[in-house]
């Protein structure tokens, strides 16, 4: 599959998804991904901090988990807004990504003296010990109710359009609402992931953006 192919082939609704899609997920059958390595009949090869090759108003939805993090945190109002410029009008995107609010992820990784995260060895990658960078593939920056509110702000689903937050901590506790996963199948929730049902809590942010009616 290629962006010529999607653009004028027979495909009727388009739905992208950020990253390789799992086998196991419905999505595998309903999206095409947009992956680093793969190329074939439901994956384009694509790195998606650059532009989508494919028309505005195109695209019935978008959905990223766990893919973000993985890119520098100042890129992210920049890759909101390229969602927002194809989807169609009133059509969502869910982005969900690890939520350090979590006491699993926070106490998994490694902190400096005043608890900021450094390195969640978690998330992939390894930590420079001479610059203290995160280098292949790790999480980039460490997702929270307010970073993540902060690029939504920055981007066009703040003035054109509107966001729903289902699961996340803040600092009062958590909040963990009902998700319509016919919406996008999310994997990382207390629905199927058994480290947080006991308590039940968030492992992931998970958040719907829609794009405004007025294009």
């Amino acid at each position: 599959m290629n962006w010529e192919e999607l653009q004028y082939g027979n495909i009727k609704i388009v739905n992208l998804y950020m990253g390789d899609i799992p086998v196991s997920h419905p999505q595998y059958k309903t999206h095409i991904g947009l992956s680093l390595t793969q190329e074939k009949h439901n994956h384009i090869r694509h790195d998606t901090t650059r532009p989508f090759n494919i028309s505005d108003n195109s695209v019935y939805c978008v959905q990223s988990e766990d893919v973000v993090e993985h890119i520098e945190y100042e890129k992210l109002p920049s890759i909101l807004d390229e969602v927002h410029r194809v989807l169609m009008p009133g059509c969502h995107f869910r982005l969900s990504v690890p939520d350090y609010g979590c006491d699993i992820l926070y106490e998994r990784s490694l902190k400096d003296d005043d608890g900021n995260i450094l390195f969640d060895p978690g998330g992939g990658g390894s930590l420079d010990a001479a610059t203290m960078k995160v280098t292949n593939g790790g999480h980039l920056w460490f997702p929270t109710y307010e970073s993540v509110l902060r690029g939504i702000t920055q981007s066009k689903f703040f003035t054109n359009g509107k966001y729903e937050f289902f699961h996340y901590y803040h600092k009062n506790g958590y909040e963990v609402k009902d998700i319509d996963y016919s919406r996008g199948y999310t994997q990382r929730t207390p629905d199927h992931d058994v480290r947080v049902q006991n308590p039940r809590r968030p492992m992931s942010l998970v958040v719907d953006l829609y794009k405004g009616e007025a294009s």
